[in-house]
């Protein structure tokens, strides 16, 4: 057996040690992963119709990791603009005061199987005003790459929690749509934690929105947001 110096002993357990930390890290961050994106993700942000004499103001508000979700809501918004209606769209944190707003639809993505923590604290914070106009809520999962009912109604199920908590909120509507799946908008961690998962479920890296669907999702809450008699206007 060859003879290890000192020297050699303390430097081999330093690098095991080393190795030791960054694979606990590591596997810390496998099971715990931050909330941080790759660079380069834009939220989607706008008005329209400012100038229009109407009454009704809505806002279309949303949280999202990668931004995603926030093309959906911007597509929602073209719709409601088409009609004649004022709208916002917000990303949910920088909502700040909800008086305007004759209406109000609220969209998040799903993580860990359901909404984003921000959006169901902005429902639970604006609670009293929310019960108070007509609301609407939509998501956004990767679960909607399969069709058929069985990922619809866990689709929905996502909503379950927010649903009991503030039971006092009937939303008019719920839309159901599927993601985007997106490795370059993820950090190092996420990446190799999600391929691992997708790989599993069998769900391949690519934009799976259904821009048809969510255009005629968001044509049916024109009427019972805004009305026949406004849309005409």
């Amino acid at each position: 057996m060859k003879k290890v110096t000192r020297r050699e002993f303390f430097t081999k357990g330093s690098l095991m040690t080393g190795g030791a930390i960054t694979g606990i890290a590591l596997g810390r961050c496998l099971m715990f992963p931050p909330v941080v994106q790759a660079a380069g993700v834009e939220f989607s942000e706008s008005s329209c119709n400012e100038k229009i004499k109407t009454n009704q103001k809505i806002l279309v508000t949303y949280a999202s990791r990668t931004g995603s979700t926030g093309g959906v809501a911007d597509k929602v918004k073209q719709v409601l603009c088409d009609s004649n209606a004022m709208v916002d769209t917000c990303l949910i944190e920088n909502v700040k005061n909800l008086d305007s707003y004759h209406a109000v639809i609220i969209g998040s993505a799903i993580q860990r199987s359901k909404w984003l923590p921000e959006a169901v604290d902005f429902v639970k914070t604006n609670r009293k005003i929310l019960t108070q106009v007509p609301v609407a809520y939509f998501l956004t999962c990767l679960t909607l790459y399969f069709t058929g009912e069985k990922f619809q109604n866990k689709a929905r199920a996502y909503l379950n929690p927010l649903l009991e908590t503030v039971p006092e909120i009937k939303p008019v509507d719920i839309g159901l749509f599927a993601g985007v799946l997106d490795y370059e908008k993820l950090s190092f961690i996420e990446e190799l934690v999600m391929k691992r998962k997708m790989k599993k479920k069998g769900i391949p890296e690519g934009d799976f929105r259904d821009w048809n669907e969510i255009e005629s999702w968001s044509e049916r809450l024109c009427l019972k947001m805004i009305g026949k008699q406004d849309r005409a206007a």
